[in-house]
Formats: C-alpha cells, sequence, structure tokens
C-alpha cells in the first residue's frame, strides 16, 4: 500500500459548541447496546462456578438416619442360649426392627488435580465467552462507519446542491433581465427554471437521505440528533498494516486454551483419589456386635480412615475422547486460517482503494477549479449573449458535479481508513 497516512481533509468546517465525532459514536454505541449487559451475567456466572469448583477440597458432611425392620437378625445357636439361661444369664439377642442417625465427615487429601483443572476449565470458558461478546460488540462498528459517513456525504451533497440553487437563482435573474431587455428568449427563463426546480427537488431527497441515517445512528448511540448538530469530519488516522489485533483471533486463542482443559480433565479422570472420612452414628447394632446381641439397646459408635478410589472405565474412552478433542483443535485452527485469509482479501481491497482515492484526490481540487473557472466564464459570455443557456446550465452542472465528486472521494477515502481500522481493530 502506497499511503495510508494523507493530508487532512478540507471539505467544509462549521463552528459550534458542540460537535459529534466518529470516536463519541464507538463509544455511545457500547454503552447502549443492549447485549453489553451480557458482560456482567458472563462475569458472575463464571464466578460462581469458579467458586464451586474451589470447593473440591472443602469438608462434605452427611447427616443420615435409618429404621430398617429385617426377616432375620445374627443369633447364638440355640444350644447356646439354653446353656446361658441354665447358667442363669437371659440372653436379649439382636431385633428384627434396627435404628441409625449417623453423622459422616469427608475429607480429600487429593482428588488427582481434578478441582485445579476444573477451576482451569471454568477460566478458559470464561475466557471465550468474554472475547465472544466483545467480537459482537465490535462489529458495530462497521455500521457506525456507514452511518457516520453517510451522514458526512449527505451534508457535502446537501452543501453542493445548495451552492447549485445559488447558482442557478443568480443566473435566473440575468436571464430575466435578459429577456426584458429583449436579448433573451423566455425559454430561457424556463429551461433555468427547471432546473431549479429539480436541484430543490434533489435536496428534498438529500435532506430525507440525512435525517434517515441520523435517525438510524440515534438509535444505535442512545440519544436523539438534531438537526442543527454538527458532525466532525474525522482526523486520518495512522494504521500499522501488519499488525492486526482482531479479537477473532484473540477467540480462536481462547477456544485453543479451552480445548487444552479439556484435554486436562481427561488426564485428571484416570488419577486415583484419596480421602480421609469420620463416622459416628448412634442406634443398633453397633460395632460390638456380642454386647449388642446381650442388651440389644442403643449405643454410640465411630469409625475413622482413610479411602482409596480409583475409576478404570474412564481408560475405556479414552482414545476416542484424545481424539475427538484433537479434531476440535484441528477444526479451530482450520477457522482461524480461514479467517485471517478472508481478512487478508478485505485488507488489500481496502488498501488499494485508498490508494486508488488518493489519486483520483490529487486531482479533485484541479478539476473543481477549472470546472469553476469555465462556469464563470460562461456567465459572463451568456450575459454578453455569446453562448446559450444550456451551454450555460452544462458548465453550471459540471461544476457541480466536480464537486459533488471531490467530497465523495475524500469522504470515501476517510472511509475507507476507519474501515481498514475496524478490519484490523486497530
Amino acid at each position: 500500500m502506497k499511503r495510508i497516512v494523507i493530508a487532512a481533509v478540507s471539505l467544509f468546517a462549521a463552528a459550534a459548541s458542540h460537535a459529534i465525532s466518529i470516536e463519541e459514536c464507538y463509544s455511545l454505541v457500547r454503552e447502549n447496546y443492549p447485549l453489553i449487559k451480557q458482560y456482567e451475567l458472563t462475569e458472575a456466572m463464571s464466578r460462581y462456578s469458579f467458586e464451586n469448583a474451589a470447593m473440591g477440597y472443602a469438608p462434605k458432611i452427611t447427616l443420615s438416619g435409618q429404621a430398617t425392620y429385617q426377616s432375620d437378625v445374627t443369633a447364638f445357636p440355640e444350644i447356646f442360649n439354653t446353656l446361658m439361661q441354665m447358667s442363669g444369664t437371659d440372653i436379649a439377642g439382636l431385633s428384627k426392627d434396627q435404628y441409625k442417625v449417623q453423622l459422616e465427615i469427608s475429607q480429600t487429601i487429593w482428588d488427582g488435580g481434578y478441582s485445579k483443572a476444573q477451576r482451569e476449565a471454568v477460566k478458559a470458558r470464561k475466557e471465550v465467552s468474554q472475547l465472544t461478546l466483545k467480537k459482537d460488540i465490535e462489529a458495530l462498528d462497521t455500521r457506525v462507519n456507514q452511518m457516520y459517513f453517510g451522514i458526512l456525504l449527505m451534508e457535502a451533497n446537501l452543501k453542493a446542491n445548495l451552492n447549485m440553487d445559488t447558482l442557478l437563482t443568480s443566473s435566473l435573474a440575468v436571464a430575466g433581465s435578459a429577456v426584458a431587455n429583449g436579448t433573451a428568449l423566455q425559454s430561457d427563463v424556463d429551461n433555468i427554471k427547471v432546473e431549479l426546480l429539480t436541484v430543490r427537488q434533489q435536496r428534498k431527497t438529500i435532506e430525507n437521505a440525512l435525517r434517515t441515517y441520523k435517525d438510524m445512528l440515534a438509535i444505535m448511540i442512545g440519544r436523539r440528533i438534531g438537526d442543527e448538530e454538527v458532525f466532525e469530519i474525522p482526523e486520518p488516522r495512522i494504521i500499522d498494516t501488519s499488525l492486526n489485533k482482531r479479537t477473532e483471533l484473540m477467540l480462536f486463542d481462547a477456544r485453543l486454551k479451552e480445548i487444552d482443559t479439556r484435554k486436562r480433565m481427561l488426564d485428571v479422570a484416570v488419577m486415583p483419589k484419596f480421602a480421609f472420612f469420620a463416622q459416628g452414628w448412634y442406634g443398633k447394632p453397633g460395632l460390638d456386635i456380642f454386647n449388642d446381641i446381650m442388651y440389644d439397646r442403643m449405643t454410640w459408635n465411630g469409625i475413622l480412615g482413610v479411602t482409596f478410589r480409583w475409576d478404570i472405565s474412564s481408560f475405556y474412552t479414552r482414545r476416542n475422547d484424545l481424539r475427538s478433542i484433537d479434531m476440535s483443535r484441528r477444526s479451530v485452527e482450520l477457522q482461524r486460517s480461514t479467517f485471517k485469509w478472508n481478512t487478508d482479501i478485505q485488507q488489500t481491497q481496502i488498501e488499494n482503494e485508498i490508494d486508488r482515492m488518493f489519486d483520483m484526490k490529487a486531482s479533485d481540487d484541479e478539476i473543481v477549479r477549472l470546472r469553476e473557472s469555465v462556469r464563470k466564464a460562461s456567465e459572463s459570455k451568456y450575459r454578453n449573449g455569446v453562448i446559450t443557456v444550456n451551454d450555460l446550465l452544462r458548465d453550471i452542472m459540471n461544476e457541480n458535479n466536480a464537486v459533488i465528486g471531490r467530497s465523495k472521494h475524500e469522504l470515501e477515502m476517510l472511509k475507507n481508513i476507519y474501515d481498514l481500522k475496524t478490519v484490523l481493530n486497530q
């Protein structure tokens, strides 16, 4: 690309207490966009999920109770009971109705890295969600560019239209005087009136288009735009065309990180887990079965210990799960390459368009100057009866078209610069 930094554009200037800038529109559209509230929701949901994942090493406390009746219970042989009764000892035996109220506390000693992997997965999902939302919001910049530069172009066309109205009105006065003096025909006046009416019809169309652009932009930025408000012509920007800061590229990286956390979850799923536990209960029967047989009463009981658990069923699907993750990674990398390919094409197209507009702008000023000179000469010639009114109208129209063309080229070049800024997210 030959030129990205260009001279300041000088279409027209207007003094006002406040002028709307394109940067202000970028900011307001972000504040007004309904989806912006999704940021807070994403942040809150991720925080809750992260806090839950951090509870992996929190002690687990369970209070339970049960009451049962069973068809049979453990008991001494009948001959043993007979001997004990002969010695004067009566054995109550276990009752078939049994009761228990139990409190169990379990503390994970090592979960194989599951809690840490889960927290990493939550952070990865949060980053993907936020970048996806950011990408959607940044897409609004392109729409702002369309509305903003559409307004500037309509304002430039309106200014050219008013200038042409002034020229035609002046020519109409000259023609009217000539008709009164008998040096021109009434058809000259009629021709100028027709052109003047056409110009004023076009002005209505331009004003309606301008109002439509303003109303659409007003909806986007969340406030009314008055007819008297002035829109600043943006300054040309310095753009490093070698630096692509698109959020989509960061999003692809975040999605790859999320895929890495899925692999990490697979790795920890096949790891053994250790925990300390303590159980205490009040009921019958208890741990001392002989005491329960002898007295059949409620007792306090407790157990302390360490548990070990290794679920090897994860190995059954691990190979296919790893293949699926690898395919997901390759898919994201392919999408990234495709996006970069399309962006490079779009960037090249815009850069070439900027170069074309820059080259055209170099001669626009001279074209306008020459058209103005020709028009002034034609006015003099018409007053002296050298040319017809059609020749004069042609030269007035040519000057007007040159002014509109210059404004269009300058604004299109600026819009392309800001479109390139948006494409590269600078």
